[in-house]
């Protein structure tokens, strides 16, 4: 208050310094010749002097911002605070910016010419004239350069300190809380504002403006326009509800944005009349937060959002036919936004009158009332609308994590208000309605480019089908009985390239309302960003408190939060999303996919982890101490897991084995399923799956039938008896190769007669097949085709022979001799 009120005494001592110093020099005699000279000088000092009063503005306006965060924590706690910061707001001076870019150029350009005058003259007089003059106009151009430059510094504080002031303004309580005691004085304060209220009112009605307006000619025409046509607009719906219905509507996708242009100017007069009564509607301009036409503004933009999501939502109107939408789903939607609109408008209505207040949020009764019911009514039918829609995107969690999210917003507002946070709530519910507006269009612009897409794309497979019709018909290939039958009938027709466009342009529309909507939905929140930076500045936990550790603010913990969450569905989604949309259209080698996506997973970890220390403010000098314990930790227990880890890395960007190989370590081979960042899992032939730590594949051998090439040489091993035709076996042996489908004709087959057996003459048939899956196939139809050959060549397959000699006790061989077994009978003996 004290150097308020210096200021203020500062600033008239200055004034009368000011004026006492024209009055001396307005009172002395001067001369003819000299009057000109002191007009020139006094305008000049009156330049100075304003320049000196902005500079004074910005030296007072620099030293308020820098008292803002103590005098805030001095009246903290206080009720006044808030009215404080407000009139503070309120009394931030309006800077304009004067142009004197012109001035400026006329000014450099007369000093040039001057330049130019003193090369030519030559008298003394006229140098020392010419040299004062351009002295004149220098101190002119510096003064105009520092009086904008201090214009600018002066613009640029205001913005600032404004900024500052709207934090601490939205976390600063301007309502005592909702306690029994606001309760017991709600009769009486409701009394009061009703007072305010009609005087209000009576200053509205009085100063109500009826002078036509540019604008409001425009919307006279317009609602007269729209009136005029509005049945034919209704006829014409009909009409087209009716062809849709009957499948007679027109392939084109300009018919659903035809419609939905119809339906909006169908539902437009109301919110015309909204607009327009607002333009005849004035209010006194020292009548505090009365300004119609602003409300006016609100209400029509909302009854029309209203109004416009009904029309689409009626029983078998425009969302049943157009976006093949469920009628039980249009049923609860439509009554969820009727029920909707029962809190919608009245709750613009109220507060954007009391949005305009700049002083008297804490007499404000109608306001917090107002937002509490209205809260409370949203989450009911809210909660409502979700247990009677079916659950979005078929899943449980998703639909619960949807209703979570949006109960948030009227929740927040209840709190808010129950704490007296009327101030925030108020700000928040602005934004929470243009946020529902700006999903409701994202939702009706996706819905119409999805069925534009589908109406595309069937006017593309009739038109294919009616070409290929006419070529059929044009070459006489067409039976004589065509005519009864359907060309999609006796045609049948291969619509994958069709569908795959399709599929493309959903996904390419996608992707760009949400760049266009996301950007809309930041540029309503962007100012909101301001507010939140005061939470930067309240910590959870910081040195005062005792704790020596990391300090984190809740800003930074909020964010911290919201990043990993985040992080969490993008680290889940992407790599997924990125094989569907990126690399399945990249011919890429087999495992190659895999690995890109596994190593995008890791990069969004890590850049996940970074990002949510840097935001909690970890600095590598505080993690120092678990950068020392970890380095001892691998040095002993975590030897192994690093060592993997690093072997993980080298295994995806060296890549000597992939997803997809077959390979053979030590006794185990089977086929590569997972490469993880640890581990890699085989699964085998009899499907079991095999985590092998990835060391193994760096510092041990293996075999990878797959790295480079698929081809592979099998072996079929035959043994004929001796004597047999060698010269036939080779023949057919190389028949049999030959005629096998899975045998390559480059190499070229092989039979080889390797050695002699102890039984057989052993031979060797190569043959390379292309794959690895051809192997055992191969083998098996070789080796039964082997044995059916022989059989009809007379070839012998051999096997192992033995021969035995029978020796006595004295050692002399005996023959084995053939007995009949009638000769050893009883009856013979006898």
């Amino acid at each position: 208050m004290f150097r308020e009120l210096a200021i203020k005494i500062k600033s008239h001592l200055f004034s009368i310094l000011i004026l006492a110093s024209v009055f001396l020099l307005i009172a002395q005699p001067l001369k003819a010749e000299e009057i000109s000279t002191v007009q020139s000088e006094s305008n000049i000092s009156v330049e100075e002097l304003d320049l000196a009063a902005l500079e004074l503005k910005l030296q007072v306006l620099q030293e308020d911002r820098a008292d803002l965060a103590e005098q805030y924590q001095m009246l903290s706690g206080n009720r006044l605070l808030h009215r404080v910061l407000q009139e503070q707001r309120a009394a931030l001076p309006k800077v304009e910016l004067q142009n004197f870019q012109d001035q400026l150029s006329e000014l450099r350009l007369e000093i040039f010419h001057l330049q130019r005058q003193l090369r030519e003259v030559s008298t003394i007089e006229q140098i020392r004239l010419l040299v004062e003059r351009k002295q004149q106009l220098q101190q002119q151009v510096t003064l105009l350069v520092n009086y904008t430059r201090v214009q600018q510094q002066l613009q640029e504080e205001v913005i600032t300190f404004a900024a500052e002031l709207e934090e601490y303004l939205f976390w600063t309580p301007s309502n005592p809380p909702l306690n029994a005691r606001w309760w017991q004085n709600l009769p009486t304060d409701m009394q009061a504002q009703q007072q305010r209220m009609r005087s209000a009112l009576s200053a509205m009605l009085v100063n109500a403006d009826v002078k036509p307006s540019g604008l409001a000619i425009l919307l006279l025409i317009a609602l007269v326009a729209v009136l005029w046509q509005r049945p034919r607009l209704l006829v014409k719906l009909r009409e087209q509800h009716a062809a849709v219905i009957n499948n007679k509507v027109p392939s084109s996708p300009w018919v659903i944005l035809q419609s939905l242009l119809k339906v909006a100017v169908y539902v437009l007069p109301v919110s015309l009349g909204l607009l327009l009564l607002g333009q005849f509607i004035g209010a006194d301009e020292q009548v505090e937060h009365l300004h119609p036409s602003a409300v006016f503004t609100a209400l029509a933009f909302a009854w029309f959002m209203v109004s416009f999501l009904s029309k689409l939502l009626q029983p078998g109107g425009f969302a049943e036919s157009y976006f093949q939408w469920q009628p039980e789903q249009c049923k609860y939607l439509r009554r969820y936004i009727r029920f909707l609109a029962f809190a919608l408008l009245p709750l613009t209505f109220v507060l954007a009158f009391a949005s305009q207040q700049t002083s008297l949020f804490a007499e404000d009764v109608v306001g917090p009332l107002a937002l509490l019911g209205g809260g409370i009514y949203i989450t009911a039918i809210t909660l409502w609308l979700f247990n009677k829609i079916p659950e979005l995107y078929e899943s449980k969690f998703i639909h619960r994590f949807i209703a979570c999210l949006v109960l948030i917003l009227p929740l927040s507002l209840i709190w808010m208000v129950s704490t007296g946070y009327y101030y925030a709530a108020l700000r928040l519910s602005g934004y929470y309605l243009a946020t529902f507006y700006v999903m409701s269009i994202w939702v009706i612009c996706e819905a119409s480019i999805r069925s534009g897409i589908a109406l595309s794309t069937l006017q593309l497979k009739k038109t294919r089908d009616q070409e290929l019709l006419e070529l059929v018909e044009s070459n006489a290939l067409v039976a004589e009985d065509i005519e009864n039958t359907t060309p999609t009938q006796a045609l049948p027709q291969d619509y994958a390239d069709i569908e795959k466009a399709e599929e493309q342009s959903l996904r390419l529309s996608r992707f760009f309302l949400m760049l266009v909507f996301g950007f809309i939905l930041f540029a309503v929140w962007s100012e909101a960003f301001h507010a939140f930076d005061y939470l930067n500045q309240q910590y959870v936990w910081d040195s005062e408190q005792g704790i020596n550790f990391i300090p984190i603010s809740i800003g930074g913990l909020l964010s911290a939060i919201f990043i990993l969450v985040f992080s969490v569905i993008l680290i889940r989604n992407l790599p997924g999303l990125l094989e569907v949309l990126v690399l399945s259209r990249l011919k890429l080698q087999m495992g190659t996919a895999y690995a890109i996506t596994s190593l995008t997973n890791y990069v969004l970890v890590s850049i996940a982890v970074i990002t949510v220390l840097g935001i909690l403010g970890v600095k590598w000098e505080q993690l120092q101490w678990l950068a020392a314990g970890l380095t001892v930790g691998l040095g002993f227990g975590l030897q192994e897991i690093f060592g993997n880890f690093i072997s993980g890395l080298i295994l995806f960007f060296e890549r000597p084995v992939r997803v997809g190989d077959i390979v053979t370590l030590n006794n185990l081979s089977g086929r590569v399923t997972k490469i993880k960042i640890r581990a890699t899992v085989i699964t085998d032939f009899d499907r079991r799956d095999i985590v092998v730590p990835n060391r193994s594949f760096i510092t041990g051998q293996f075999v990878n039938w797959s790295l480079s090439n698929t081809i592979t040489r099998i072996t079929v091993k035959v043994g004929v008896a001796y004597g047999s035709d060698l010269a036939k076996t080779r023949e057919i042996l190389l028949d049999i190769a030959e005629q096998e489908p899975r045998a390559l004709a480059e190499p070229a087959p092989q039979v080889l007669f390797l050695s002699f057996g102890e039984s057989t003459l052993d031979h060797e048939l190569r043959v390379h097949v292309g794959g690895l899956a051809d192997r055992n196939p191969a083998i098996d139809a070789m080796n039964r085709e082997i044995d059916r050959r022989f059989k009809e060549a007379g070839i012998e397959i051999a096997f192992n022979q033995i021969d035995v000699h029978f020796r006595n006790e004295l050692g002399v061989e005996k023959a084995v001799q053939t007995v009949n077994p009638e000769d050893n009978s009883p009856a013979k003996k006898a």
